[in-house]
C-alpha cells in the first residue's frame, strides 16, 4: 500500500512540474528588458535623414511568471525623421526557447507595439501582440516594459 502511495504521489508531481514548464495555451507575458544600443544615422536633408539602431539585453518577468525571465534579447531597426520605427526582435528564456516579434512605434515617443512572429520550444505555435514602452538612460542603455497578449495552437 506504502508503494502505491509513492507511486501515486510521484506521477503527480511529476505530472504537475511537466505543467509548469509549458505555458498556458493563452494569456499575458509581462516582461521587461535592459538594453545596450547603437544607433548611427545617415545624413540627408530634414525630409529623407533616417536611422538605425541595434540592442543587445536581458530579459525579466514583470510579474513572476518563468515566462521570458532570465533570457537574452535581441533587436534591430531602422527609423526615419519622423521617429517612426520598425524592426525585429528575439527574446529568450533561461531555458533558451525563444519568441520572434516585429515590431514599429514612434522612436521620439519611445513606445509601439510587438507582433508576435514565431517561437521555439515551449513558445512554439505562438501568435499575438503586445505594447512596449522605453526610458532611455546616458550612454545608449535603456529599459523597457514589456507585454505579449499571446495563444499557442
Amino acid at each position: 500500500m506504502k508503494a502505491l502511495f509513492i507511486a501515486i504521489a510521484s506521477l503527480i508531481f511529476f505530472s504537475t512540474s511537466a505543467l509548469a514548464d509549458t505555458p498556458p495555451s493563452s494569456g499575458v507575458i509581462k516582461f521587461h528588458t535592459g538594453w545596450a544600443c547603437d544607433y548611427f544615422n545617415t545624413p540627408g536633408s530634414n525630409d529623407t535623414a533616417v536611422g538605425g539602431v541595434s540592442c543587445q539585453g536581458y530579459t525579466f518577468s514583470s510579474d513572476g511568471s518563468p515566462w521570458l525571465h532570465e533570457g537574452l534579447a535581441g533587436c534591430y531597426g531602422a527609423f526615419d525623421v519622423n521617429g517612426d520605427i520598425a524592426g525585429k526582435c528575439s527574446w529568450s528564456d533561461a531555458d533558451g526557447d525563444n519568441i520572434y516579434t516585429s515590431f514599429d512605434g514612434n522612436a521620439g515617443a519611445n513606445e509601439g507595439t510587438n507582433y508576435i512572429t514565431g517561437g521555439t520550444g515551449k513558445y512554439a505555435g505562438i501568435s499575438g501582440q503586445g505594447p512596449w514602452v522605453c526610458k532611455g538612460a546616458a550612454g545608449g542603455e535603456s529599459m523597457c516594459n514589456q507585454s505579449l497578449t499571446y495563444r499557442i495552437k
